[in-house]
């Protein structure tokens, strides 16, 4: 169980860390400020966000993100709770977007599809995955097999970069649950 906790604490680390990075790169910052405001539209009736809401939550929500990856290591609990509640809340803004038809790009890891399906999908995954690791006692990983955890946490690596880019996965195998049409125009509307 220890070197399952300790993937799960490595998987949730890089998603946190490179969902931050992507929003603090050069150019990416003002356009997650844009889908923040769109996606925050999708909770509201009219769907109209002032641009000066967004740019008050987007800071916010990339502190949480990044509190995520620096309570992992003192504090895997109160991490794996902050990062439930944080993946929850993407979950719902997201399905709430696709039923409404609002037309955001997933800004999460610095991408540029078009919130769709696959996007569910990715956050169901984080979130069992967060879950699993919440439940489990916080093991102590000192008397863990140093083989162990580098297996642990390569297996967490290579299941991180899936989660980190299955929306290019979701593309290239699912075209069913894209909300494009074959052509490549945009099919507007309630899913």
């Amino acid at each position: 169980m220890q070197y399952l906790a300790f993937g799960v604490t490595c998987l949730v680390g890089l998603v946190f860390v490179v969902s931050v990075l992507s929003k603090l790169r050069p150019g990416q910052w003002r356009d997650f400020v844009e889908s923040t405001r769109r996606l925050l539209g999708a909770f509201l009736p009219s769907r109209v966000v002032p641009a000066a809401v967004a740019r008050l939550v987007a800071p916010v929500v990339v502190a949480a993100e990044a509190a995520v990856v620096v309570l992992l290591v003192p504090a895997s609990t109160v991490a794996l709770a902050l990062a439930a509640v944080l993946v929850t809340a993407f979950g719902v803004a997201i399905a709430l977007a696709l039923r409404r038809g609002v037309a955001t790009a997933c800004r999460c890891f610095g991408g540029t599809a078009e919130l769709s399906p696959w996007h569910l999908v990715r956050n169901a995954l984080l979130l069992a995955a967060v879950v699993t690791g919440a439940v489990m006692e916080p093991a102590a990983f000192g008397s863990a097999d140093a083989g162990g955890l580098l297996v642990a946490a390569a297996g967490a690596l290579t299941l991180g970069m899936v989660v980190v880019r299955l929306d290019d996965v979701g593309e290239l195998f699912g075209p069913g649950l894209s909300r494009h049409t074959p052509a490549g125009g945009h099919v507007e509307g309630s899913m």
